[in-house]
């Protein structure tokens, strides 16, 4: 079968199918699920491929935009169904995504692999390695001698955002970074409070602009997804106050380095953008992801 012919954009029939293929392949988090379906999800990014009107395989195409003006295509919850597995339908939904790029005067494609082994999948459609980070460990044995300096640690709300971007574009300056707004930072303040997690923000005492922020959530142990600081001093009072009040003895962090493992991959769609461009400049990090 031309599984080409049976490509397109989903309609709203589709949703409820869409939402079965979603939880049978990403069933790890459905407090997460049921907070994407609300709130990020769309029916005119969901590319489908269907046999017989049922849905094979699917993937999100996100519109994102980067500090240096240039648009790209995030693909986000790539799946096949398990029956339909091997044959060649993630490929041509894929191929399918870029010529929609490329009709939309979107010069790229990113995405984040679930694994190692998804880089080798990925590099045949031109994708490259990119965004290095570090995992890090945190643990309060280990909190050096505290300053002279006093904090305010508090829960992030949305009187906080315009701090938190101007750090968190501070810290990745020099980079190519995905650009927030308003919206973008009060769907994540949301989605980690309704995930047992949380933000939160350290300001010095009686100085306005914040010294350090986190987005965490709890596993076995505590996870920042995110975190940006002024300094290291800052970083470590952040931490240990994430620990004493979020009652964990060890928390994991990454953060963004020249030495460490690719998180994410992008693809230029013309020769003209890529050569403009350095693959090791680009830093794709999606709260929510």
């Amino acid at each position: 079968m031309d599984y080409s012919e049976n490509i397109r954009y989903a309609f709203p029939e589709n949703l409820n199918e869409i939402i079965a293929l979603w939880n049978m392949c990403f069933p790890e988090s459905p407090e997460f699920t049921k907070w994407y379906f609300k709130k990020i999800f769309s029916l005119k990014n969901t590319l489908i491929c269907t046999e017989n009107d049922k849905i094979t395989a699917m993937l999100q195409e996100i519109p994102l935009s980067f500090n240096n003006f240039k648009k790209a295509t995030y693909i986000y919850g790539a799946c096949t169904h398990p029956l339909h597995r091997k044959k060649g339908i993630m490929s041509r939904l894929l191929a399918q995504s870029f010529k929609n790029d490329i009709k939309k005067g979107i010069p790229q494609s990113i995405l984040i692999p679930e694994n190692e082994d998804l880089f080798k999948f990925y590099e045949k459609f031109g994708y490259k390695k990119t965004t290095l980070i570090k995992k890090e460990i945190f643990e309060n044995s280990n909190f050096p001698q505290k300053s002279g300096e006093k904090y305010i640690f508090k829960k992030a709300d949305f009187s906080d955002i315009e701090n938190m971007n101007n750090l968190y574009e501070k810290t990745l300056h020099g980079n190519n970074f995905i650009l927030r707004d308003n919206s973008f930072w009060k769907k994540q303040i949301q989605m980690f409070s309704a995930l047992k997690g949380g933000c939160f923000c350290l300001y010095k005492t009686n100085n306005p602009i914040i010294s350090a922020y986190a987005f965490v959530w709890k596993e076995n142990t505590l996870q920042a997804q995110e975190m940006c600081f002024t300094d290291n001093n800052s970083k470590n009072i952040l931490c240990e106050n994430l620990l004493l009040n979020l009652n964990s003895k060890k928390l994991e962090y990454n953060v963004y380095n020249k030495k460490g493992d690719y998180k994410a991959c992008v693809k230029f769609h013309n020769k003209k953008t890529e050569n403009n461009s350095s693959v090791s400049d680009y830093i794709i990090n999606l709260l929510w992801n």
